[in-house]
Order: C-alpha cells, then structure tokens, then sequence
C-alpha cells in the first residue's frame, strides 16, 4: 500500500471549537481550522447523542478538510470510560450509519480485536482504518515497534500513529528509524514523541517518513503538542528547515 505523499496537520476538534466556529464565522478558531490538512474528531469529548451528527457539523465549518474520527479512552489520554471500551462497536456503528461519515476511523492497538468488524462496516462507506498506540511512560524499542507495524499490516489497516513520551534528546531517534522503514508501508503514518524533547519531532517526524502530524487548537491536550497556527507556519518554511536544530530554532520564536 502506496502512503499519500500529502503531509497532513491534523487539528482537534472538541465542543468548544466546534461551537466556536459555528457561532461565528469570524471567530479566531476558524483561522486554526484553515491551517490544518485534516481534522480529529474527538468523540469522546462530546455527549453520545450528538455523534451521529458531528462529521456534518465539522464538515460544515471545514468543508475539505479530511477527517479522522476518534473514541479515545481514559487510558489512551481520551476521556471516554476505559470500563465501556466493550460498547465502541456499537457506538461506532452509528457513527457510520450518518448521513455524513468521516474518511478515518483510529482505533487503539489494544484493540486490534474489534478490527474485522469495524472494518467490515467502515469498508462499505469509503472509511478506512487508522490502528494507534500511545505510551506516556516512554517510546519503545525498536523490536516493539516493529512488531507494532507487523500487526497492523497483518489485520490489514490502511493508517499507522504512534506517540509516544521522549524523555532524551535522542529518544526520538527510534521513532524516525521506525518511520523511515515503514512510513510508506501505510497510507498513513505518524510516529513522533511526547513531551518537551518531543516537540521537534512533531515536526522533524514528517522529514523522516510520516506523513501525518498532530497539533492543538487551544489548548494543548497531549505534552509537547505544539499550536496548529505554530505548526502551519513551519510547514510553509520546511524546505527551508534542514535541521532538528533549525526546526526548534524556528519553534522558540513562538
């Protein structure tokens, strides 16, 4: 599977910028929304009797922009219940049922279990399957992320995230050693760290072999998550940026 060679800047999107943005159609969120290639909708931040509507909301606010549909759990940084993960394919089943549905779906690595299922549904509306792991203790060794992207390949899914939390200088490096092997085995593919010696990757991670990078619209909701507007203006200059060093150059005047 060829990976998209569009490097995509995803923005989350919760109640209050969705709101925000639908309120006013001069409101300052909606600048943050322009910067981005593709946007998180982040359901576990909102009630459950809004879901089956908020990809034609989002869509509304932010016509053409891609976006990916998330049911993040407590344990994943999310807040939806980790006791009520048994519920998801239910819950995304309506999601898929809308009028309007999103083009990708993240579903957590630990449950991988729930793939050919949600696949068998998604498949049939055009959505495809994004499989995502976040670690905030540290970034795993290379042999475990390896064996990360041989499950994903093996079930089958189209997208590939990981963050996880850098607590060096160096401890990135695995991360782009990872991307540079299996970036354009998806496609779709993020792999940055978490954390202050992690914002750089953000960035510097796109250089490596991903393709797709997260940022924040307000305030940050992962550490080291750096503003989208921020993020926007060093993609417009990456040809310029040579260098980790250049890129957090670039970042320390913001």
């Amino acid at each position: 599977m060829a990976s998209d060679s569009t490097k995509y800047l995803v923005g989350l999107v919760g109640p209050e910028v969705l709101e925000a943005a639908e309120k006013d159609l001069f409101h300052p969120v909606r600048l943050d929304l322009d910067c981005c290639g593709a946007l998180e909708i982040r359901y576990d931040f909102f009630d459950e009797s809004l879901w089956a509507s908020l990809s034609k909301r989002v869509r509304d606010i932010a016509p053409g922009k891609l976006q990916i549909s998330t049911i993040r759990l407590k344990r994943d940084g999310g807040r939806f219940p980790d006791v009520r993960a048994i519920e998801r394919p239910a819950l995304w089943e309506k999601i898929l049922d809308a009028d309007q549905v999103p083009e990708w779906l993240d579903l957590e690595r630990d449950c991988l279990s729930d793939f050919k299922a949600l696949n068998d549904d998604a498949r049939p509306r055009g959505v495809s399957i994004l499989v995502s792991e976040h670690n905030f203790v540290r970034i795993p060794g290379e042999m475990e992320l390896a064996t990360f992207a041989d499950d994903v390949k093996r079930v089958g899914a189209q997208g590939l995230k990981i963050a996880a939390m850098s607590n060096s200088d160096t401890d990135c490096d695995r991360l782009y050693k990872f991307a540079k092997k299996y970036g354009k085995k998806f496609q779709m593919f993020a792999a940055f760290g978490m954390g202050e010696s992690g914002r750089v990757s953000r960035l510097w991670s796109l250089k490596e072999g991903s393709n797709l990078t997260y940022g924040s619209i307000g305030h940050a909701e992962a550490p080291g998550q750096i503003e989208v507007s921020t993020m926007s203006r060093a993609l417009e200059q990456f040809d310029n940026l040579n260098s980790q060093m250049e890129i957090l150059a670039f970042l320390n005047q913001f």
